[in-house]
Parts: C-alpha cells; sequence; structure tokens
C-alpha cells in the first residue's frame, strides 16, 4: 500500500515540476510582483555591492532595514527605519528614519525634516535611499511592469539558476540604447541591463542587479550594482517607525538647509597654498607670481569636470606662452588609487594637475564643481567661473584676453 501511495505521489509531482520549469516570462513576471505587491511590511537585510564608474574596485554594504508600506504617502511610499553600513567604513554608520511625516538622519544627532516643511526636499532626496526596492516601492523595480513588457525598447530572457543552493528564475532585462551623445557631456549609453533572481518556491525576487556602459570621453567605464535579499520577516514592527525608537541619548534637531558660502571677493589676493603633482613634486601659488593663473577646482567622477578638461586644454595650449599658467586641483581623488595619471594621460592633459584635501575647497569656498579662479600677475582674484557651458571656452578666452 506505500508503495502506491508513494508511486502515486510521484506523478503528481512531476507533472508540476515539469510544469513550473516550462512557465513563461510573462508568467513568472507576474507572479513575482503579485507577490512583492503582497507585502505590506516587515523586517530584512540587505547586502549590496557597488562598483562605481569612476572607481576600480568595489564597495560593500549592508542595510538592516523594518518598513511598512503607506499607499497614500506621496513623498517615500512607506514608513521605514534603516541602518545603513559601509563595511569599509564603519565610521559612516548611520539610521535614517522616516515616519510618514518626519524623514529623520540619525547618528551622534538626529536632523529632522518634517513634511509639512520640506515634503519636496524629503524628495529629491529619497533617491539616496537605497532600500531593497522590488518589495519597498510601487513598481517593484527592476520587476518589469506591464509597460515595460510592452515597450519595444525592453527584451527580455528567462533562465533557470542556484543562488545559495536555491532554485531561481533568473529573469534577464536588456534596454535598447540611445546612442545619441548626452547633449550636455557627451556621453553616451551603450548596455543597460539588468538582472533578476527570483525564487522558483514562492517568486520573491532574492537579488537583483543593474549593470551599465558608457562611453565618456576616451574611457569606457563601466558601473554594477547587485543587492541581495539575506533575510526577510513579514512582520511588521510598528515600534521601530515612531520617533519614539530613537534613543534618549541621541540630541534632536531641525533641518537647517545648506546655505552655499559667500564667494571669495574679487580683487583680493588669492588664499596661498603648497601642493604635490603626480610625480612627487611640490608647485607653490607664490612661485607663479608675474603670471595669470588659472585654477581648476574638479574632481574625476563630475562629469561637468569631465566635460571642461579638454576646453582647458585648449585654453592651456593657446596661452602657455603668453604668460599664463593653467592648474588643475582636485581635492578628492587619491592620485595612485583613483589612477589619475592614466586618467589624465588619456585625455591628453598636460597642464599641471595638484592634489589636495578638501579643505582647501573650503577655503576657496568652493560649493560647485568645476570651480574656475583668474588670477592676476599679483595673485588677485579677478574672476570666478562656476560650472560647465557649451560657452565655458568662448568666455574664458576672452577674459584671458583682456588680462594685461
Amino acid at each position: 500500500m506505500k508503495r502506491h501511495i508513494i508511486f502515486a505521489f510521484a506523478l503528481i509531482v512531476l507533472p508540476l515540476t515539469m510544469c513550473n520549469a516550462q512557465e513563461s516570462v510573462e508568467t513568472v513576471i507576474r507572479r513575482s510582483r503579485e507577490k512583492c505587491q503582497s507585502i505590506q511590511g516587515g523586517h530584512y537585510v540587505m547586502e549590496r555591492k557597488m562598483k562605481f564608474m569612476s572607481d576600480k574596485d568595489t564597495s560593500y554594504y549592508r542595510n538592516t532595514c523594518d518598513f511598512k508600506k503607506l499607499p497614500n504617502d506621496t513623498i517615500m511610499e512607506k514608513a521605514f527605519s534603516m541602518f545603513f553600513e559601509p563595511l569599509e567604513r564603519p565610521e559612516w554608520n548611520s539610521r535614517i528614519l522616516y515616519t510618514g511625516n518626519e524623514l529623520v538622519y540619525i547618528r551622534d544627532t538626529a536632523t529632522i525634516l518634517s513634511c509639512a516643511q520640506w515634503a519636496d526636499e524629503i524628495k529629491t532626496r529619497s533617491r539616496n535611499f537605497k532600500l531593497y526596492s522590488p518589495l519597498t516601492t510601487q513598481s517593484c523595480f527592476p520587476v518589469p511592469t506591464e509597460k515595460q513588457q510592452a515597450d519595444s525598447d525592453y527584451t527580455f530572457s528567462l533562465s533557470e539558476a542556484l543562488l545559495d543552493d536555491k532554485p531561481c528564475y533568473l529573469l534577464d532585462i536588456l534596454v535598447k540604447m540611445d546612442t545619441t551623445p548626452d547633449p550636455n557631456f557627451g556621453i553616451v549609453c551603450i548596455r543597460y541591463e539588468m538582472n533578476v533572481w527570483i525564487d522558483k518556491r514562492d517568486y520573491m525576487p532574492i537579488q537583483y542587479s543593474v549593470a551599465f556602459d558608457e562611453i565618456d570621453g576616451p574611457d569606457t567605464v563601466y558601473q554594477y550594482e547587485e543587492c541581495k535579499l539575506v533575510s526577510f520577516d513579514p512582520r511588521i514592527d510598528e515600534s521601530q517607525l515612531a520617533l519614539e525608537s530613537i534613543p534618549s541619548h541621541i540630541t534632536m534637531q531641525d533641518y537647517v538647509p545648506y546655505k552655499a558660502p559667500e564667494p571669495l571677493t574679487e580683487g583680493t589676493p588669492a588664499p596661498e597654498w603648497s601642493l604635490p603633482t603626480l610625480t612627487g613634486d611640490t608647485v607653490r601659488l607664490a612661485d607663479l607670481r608675474g603670471k595669470v593663473v588659472l585654477l581648476d577646482f574638479f574632481y574625476k567622477s563630475c562629469a561637468p569636470c569631465c566635460a571642461a578638461l579638454p576646453i582647458l586644454q585648449s585654453l592651456h595650449e593657446k596661452f602657455k606662452n603668453r604668460g599664463v599658467v593653467l592648474i588643475g586641483i582636485d581635492p578628492y581623488d587619491d592620485p595612485v588609487k583613483k589612477e589619475m595619471d592614466e586618467f589624465l594621460s588619456k585625455r591628453g592633459i598636460t597642464y599641471t594637475v595638484l592634489f589636495s584635501d578638501n579643505k582647501l575647497s573650503e577655503t576657496y569656498r568652493v560649493h560647485a564643481f568645476p570651480t574656475l579662479f583668474i588670477l592676476d600677475r599679483d595673485g588677485k582674484i579677478v574672476r570666478i567661473h562656476t560650472g560647465f557651458s557649451k560657452t565655458m571656452e568662448d568666455d574664458l578666452e576672452e577674459l584671458l584676453l583682456k588680462m594685461p
């Protein structure tokens, strides 16, 4: 009798398994979205890997989060309490709390932005909060919507894979790219790909990745992000989503918006500095007396800064024999770790580039990049130019031609 029962069970299981393996892309996507949308909150742990375009190394993070979806919330869509841990920089550990009425940044103090006063500011900041998006956003990103499935710019393929010994569907999503260069900075995106690992047992997305390649001047740059759901408990802990969850020893303070510093006064002496070059030499501003100096504050991963580099190189070529010295100052990048020698060489930069800490840009009251200072032959500030524009070369050339 037992043998017949076991055989009957096998007959039942086998067709179900075969059917499951043959499910269409559309069915898997639909069931995964239904699973995501059925979840109203809970507690999860997410591991995140991030390789930024400007880096060759990968950064690792761990986010622990309690959340509850708020269907009528037009700012963040959910209340949440997230502990953010950059694994290589524990001193940056922090907590972010959104109650539906307030957004709070918690470290040594708790800075509060009320929704009544700062709704637009909070909405702008919302893209910076890396939650496990399939479960916490109404769109279930990157699980595709029906509109995306019907859009010819998206190509979908489905295969099977194991993730931590769990049988999964692996959904690959390729987005057709417009290879027209970006009108502002000339960057061309040549690949945008997303992958979603969907647990075959319950259609839960348990990992996703987003990758893209861009042509940026002479470089093809690559960015990759992977988010993995390590654990999930659907029980909602309301106590973690209230202001009362902030420890009593943490001082509470209201948000004060950033105010850009007043620029240095034109006609006054530029602050002195002494900085290293890539080759280990030292350049001092005092040694440049008698020359017109064009200082460019920039950094590697700043798209407007990179767009300005060929313009500045052109100005260097035009004016280097007219007593004009062009100096780049990078207050952020480690010249060795960021391979600045190769970065500048690829772009044909032959003028001097120096490296400082951020204190110098604060001394020069730089609040946006790139920022350029034109100094006269006595080391006084003649003009400050902030940002990148297509008329930048003509504007700067006109100023330099007027310099005595």
